[in-house]
């Protein structure tokens, strides 16, 4: 229920203590009255009857449904105005459309976020209806009130779904185009860098120039990807401990000049995730702590283990109950206003000046996250300072040792013939450069009708390097096609798209993302060509 005039600020202070009960307030006697009063106090649904002609319109009437949904009791109730119920994050304008229409005696129907005596919020549907005599005197407001908590939470689950949706689809569908604008800039910047004279400053400070836009340009699609959960993961099994441990000192060069604290329980669940991607969510949070310090404070990372929903409730709201490892970030700077904590997961979102922030770091943390069974969660501490925490189902299984490092490989190419096939001409032209740069023998077709009337003219390919998205046969098709008819040809995929069907069906094929570097390429082309086993 509302009020008919401002709320003080003092209430807020009292920590919603309602105001003094006005003790001779009790429904009028009377056949009428007493029926009506029975029958609203044995509902389900919370109701409250209010009088006009007293002082602040105070609830003159509750029932037990009203009591249960507030935690107040009755003696605490009766004789207030309504507004205790009322909070720092209630909507002022949706309380003025109730005092609106009280005064203007209509009836009226809202949804605000209220509190209840432990100091926790509810959503209550509130509906207020005055009530007249057979004269049309006015003599009570009649309210009830209905807690669709769960029904907002819902609805907000589904808006979420639906903008991870849109979002999906659009970064879905411009990442194949805008991967190929990028892998033909970055191509080329290799071919360049690769020819231009060291003595020539001027031209090589430019080359770099152009790969460091490109590279960003890049990143920035990953971001998108990430944030509407398109981008491939590649978990594995590890205790985020080590993770922390092993990545101490980028850290520690992402604080900067803040001290950077690390508190990392001892006996850490293990979790699956994509390690990569787990290192660029911590990074950014830590960049933007290290930004809102502005290079003064203190930065704690702490790990621990958390049963939901006992650990966390803003956590067990969004996730299944269980048990997480929990990744904290904490800094002891001014903290968020409250409608930043609502959109700082949100796209293109940021307090950053022009220039210095794209709204997408935290926004693919969030995308992450949710992809890997997970949270992100963003509040501000009881002292100041901001709170992010990342959530991570535990995982079974025990952590395998780490790898012997690899003897480095050298930078050479081959001598195999390459069939590759490309419907983007100026991305074809570019890779047939490329491997014939490293030293291949290439051939280059359009489309994967045409690279199968190559090789029933030429079966001596030693490798198929296509493009997966393709009009008409896409490059899945054909090297299903070519793994059954010429198996002695081996196989490596290569996408700009971002597409859960079309990874599926790649799965059993080796698979390079563009935009790649020549490097790169290489490095994937050889270990396809030299793995033990390979067809010959």
């Amino acid at each position: 229920m509302s009020d008919q005039g401002p709320v003080l600020q003092s209430e807020f202070e009292a920590g919603h203590t309602p105001p003094p009960r006005i003790s001779d307030a009790r429904p009028p006697h009377g056949a009428p009255h007493d029926i009506f009063f029975a029958a609203v106090k044995t509902t389900r649904m919370p109701m409250t009857v209010t009088d006009p002609h007293r002082p602040d319109n105070p609830i003159i009437f509750c029932n037990e449904a009203f009591t249960f949904m507030t935690g107040y009791t009755e003696d605490e109730i009766v004789g207030s105005n309504c507004r205790f119920l009322q909070g720092p994050e209630t909507d002022r304008e949706v309380i003025g459309q109730v005092a609106a229409a009280i005064a203007a005696r209509e009836e009226v129907a809202v949804e605000v976020l209220n509190y209840r005596k432990n100091g926790s919020t509810f959503w209550n549907a509130l509906f207020v209806s005055p009530v007249f005599d057979e004269e049309g005197k006015l003599l009570y407001y009649f309210g009830s009130q209905l807690d669709i908590s769960r029904r907002r939470e819902a609805e907000e689950a589904l808006h979420e779904a639906q903008k991870m949706e849109a979002v999906g689809k659009l970064t879905g569908g411009i990442a194949h185009d805008f991967n190929n604008l990028l892998q033909v800039i970055l191509g080329y910047v290799d071919i360049l860098e690769a020819r231009v004279d060291d003595g020539n400053k001027g031209a090589r400070r430019a080359v770099e120039a152009i790969a460091t836009a490109a590279a960003r340009g890049a990143t920035l699609t990953q971001q998108l990807l990430a944030f509407a959960r398109k981008q491939e993961l590649r978990d594995r099994l590890l205790n985020f401990n080590s993770l922390v441990t092993d990545f101490r000192p980028i850290l520690d060069r992402t604080a900067g000049d803040v001290v950077l604290r690390r508190q990392l329980e001892e006996n850490l669940w293990n979790c699956r995730i994509d390690p990569v991607q787990a290192e660029m969510a911590l990074l950014n949070i830590i960049g933007n702590a290290r930004d809102a310090l502005d290079g003064q404070g203190c930065i704690s990372l702490r790990t621990r283990n958390v049963i939901l929903p006992d650990g966390d409730p803003q956590a067990a709201s969004k996730l299944d109950p269980g048990e997480y490892v929990a990744v904290t970030v904490t800094d002891d700077g001014p903290g968020m206003d409250a409608a930043v904590i609502d959109k700082v997961f949100d796209p293109f979102f940021t307090t950053k000046e022009m220039g210095k922030g794209t709204g997408l770091g935290l926004a693919m943390v969030y995308g992450f996250m949710r992809q890997s069974g997970g949270l992100a969660t963003a509040r501000n501490g009881d002292d100041g300072g901001a709170i992010f925490t990342l959530y991570f189902p535990r995982a079974t299984g025990a952590v395998a040792a780490k790898p012997t490092p690899a003897l480095p490989r050298t930078n050479d190419g081959g001598r195999e013939r390459v069939l590759m096939v490309e419907d983007q001409a100026d991305v074809g032209e570019l890779g047939r450069e490329m491997l014939r740069d490293l030293g291949y023998d290439v051939v280059l077709a359009n489309s994967g009708r045409a690279a199968l009337d190559l090789l029933q003219n030429d079966a001596s390919f030693r490798l198929l390097f296509t493009d997966i998205l393709m009009p008409g046969m896409n490059g899945v098709a054909l090297a299903n096609a070519v793994r059954r008819d010429y198996p002695h040809t081996a196989v490596l995929l290569t996408t700009g798209f971002a597409d859960a069907a079309i990874d599926e069906g790649a799965r059993s094929y080796e698979l390079i993302r563009k935009p790649y570097r020549r490097a790169e390429l290489n490095e994937k082309i050889r270990a396809v060509l030299d793995k033990p086993g390979a067809r010959t």
